[in-house]
């Protein structure tokens, strides 16, 4: 009897600690006010397993077209994923995008690179799919295409990484190939 107890006292301590929220995910977010980086302690937090940003960060973030830049990557972190930086124009509403040379990746000829599952694709500035995630390599659109790959691996150079193999193409903005490459450019 006593074991039983103890143990339904175990899984219900287990359980409320399981169902406690999670704890604020500090954030990096330009600043309206003095036009530089800063850094919010509390700034988005999880529900049912979907990020939600607080009502602080709109308070203080400098919003362009619509949308602010946040780097919650304390969380990313975390969550063993690699620095994603978020376009966000509402607590529900929001984009993660690749971190691209110490910042947001940013929109390209009307669109921007997106992960899911892994793989890279593009999205617009309604965050709508625009080219679904199938790559392990995108570029930026340069001219109307980008360079892409499926199957090319990272490979660790000290410390530059690198890609090997795959199959390297070109495409154009509805996702269609236009061009090959025999061989990968990195």
């Amino acid at each position: 009897m006593v074991f039983r107890i103890m143990t339904g006292a175990l899984l219900m301590a287990a359980f409320a600690v399981h169902a406690a929220p999670n704890p604020p995910y500090a954030c990096s977010y330009w600043d309206k006010q003095t036009d530089s980086v800063k850094t919010l302690d509390e700034c988005a937090v999880l529900k049912e397993g979907k990020l939600v940003f607080l009502p602080a960060l709109f308070a203080k973030t400098h919003d362009v077209d619509g949308m602010s830049w946040v780097g919650l990557h304390g969380y990313t972190r975390g969550a063993g994923e690699q620095d994603a930086d978020y376009y966000v124009r509402s607590a529900h509403e929001y984009l993660p995008v690749i971190h691209f040379e110490n910042g947001p990746d940013w929109f390209v000829e009307g669109l921007v690179r997106s992960t899911q599952n892994g793989k890279v694709g593009y999205w617009d500035d309604s965050f709508r799919n625009h080219i679904a995630a199938r790559y392990d390599y995108a570029s930026q659109f340069d001219g109307g295409k980008a360079l892409v790959c499926i199957g090319c691996k990272p490979q660790r150079e000290g410390e530059h990484i690198s890609l090997s193999g795959g199959e390297w193409y070109y495409i154009d903005k509805s996702g269609q190939r236009i061009s090959e490459i025999k061989s990968g450019p990195f």
